[in-house]
């Protein structure tokens, strides 16, 4: 929460608080900074390439393919040092695998920003921290898109950078794109024109999504219903077991704490 008691929402607090509150409540302050980033880590060297490309003020054909290598080692030494997690490589040749996924990734990339992005203005990890009210008390929407881009007549379109290979990948992600869509119409006015994925290694490598009213309302409903469970104090680990072995705050939730109450064997 902000000083004065808003809540701060984004994205992942809601994804989270959907599968398990108490993770939701504990991933941001009880994260272990040992934990294993491997599974995101491809997303992170690529999303890093292309900021720092996009940060140019003229954008340099080839930077990112020559810089990829250097931008893998930075990205594991800055999670490192921050606490985010570090890489277990899950083979003797995954860490060289996973060096050049993000090599073709970068290569396929660039022609893409080349038509979605350099021709208009430009902006990348745009961060947004925008209130909103919900029944009568403040929410503070907040994270980062991969890409904002804006045409001469003021209109928008958010894209997301996804290092995926998987085709289907997208409706996972759905919410995600319906959460910024708000966002930028807390901030605007009005919403996106256009919103969608880039992911350079899928078969359709642009694919634009198109946020509905009804997506817009649940959206809204979801946003409205975390933030109720927050101020009520709704935020108990789930019910069930699954997922809870590979959590990344198992060590600090209430159901695997050591000091918890212990059962006498029968």
């Amino acid at each position: 929460m902000t000083d004065d008691g808003a809540i701060r929402l984004s994205w992942s607090r809601l994804r989270l608080h959907a599968e398990c509150p108490a993770k939701g409540a504990l991933m941001r302050s009880s994260k272990s900074p040992v934990g294993n980033i491997r599974d995101y880590f491809h997303g992170n060297v690529v999303d890093l390439a292309m900021r720092r490309w996009l940060q140019m003020p003229d954008p340099e054909a080839g930077w990112m393919l020559a810089h990829v290598d250097a931008l893998f080692d930075e990205s594991i030494e800055t999670a490192r040092e921050t606490g985010d997690g570090i890489v277990r490589w899950r083979s003797a040749t995954d860490r060289a695998e996973t060096m050049e996924f993000c090599r073709e990734l970068v290569t396929r990339l660039e022609p893409i920003l080349q038509r979605y992005a350099l021709p208009f203005t430009w902006y990348p990890a745009r961060r947004f921290s925008v209130p909103v009210t919900v029944d009568g008390r403040e929410v503070v929407l907040v994270g980062e898109m991969d890409l904002m881009v804006e045409d001469r007549d003021g209109l928008v379109a958010i894209w997301d950078l996804k290092a995926t290979r998987d085709n289907s990948y997208y409706r996972k992600v759905l919410g995600q794109l319906a959460f910024y869509s708000l966002a930028v119409a807390a901030m605007t006015g009005r919403f996106p024109v256009m919103t969608g994925l880039i992911q350079p290694m899928c078969d359709q490598r642009v694919l634009p999504v198109e946020i509905t009213e009804q997506a817009k309302r649940e959206m809204a409903a979801r946003i409205e219903r975390t933030a109720a469970d927050i101020w009520a104090g709704r935020l108990a680990p789930k019910a069930d077991d699954k997922g809870c072995t590979f959590c990344a705050v198992q060590h600090a939730c209430p159901k695997f704490r050591m000091d918890r109450p212990v059962r006498a064997a029968a």
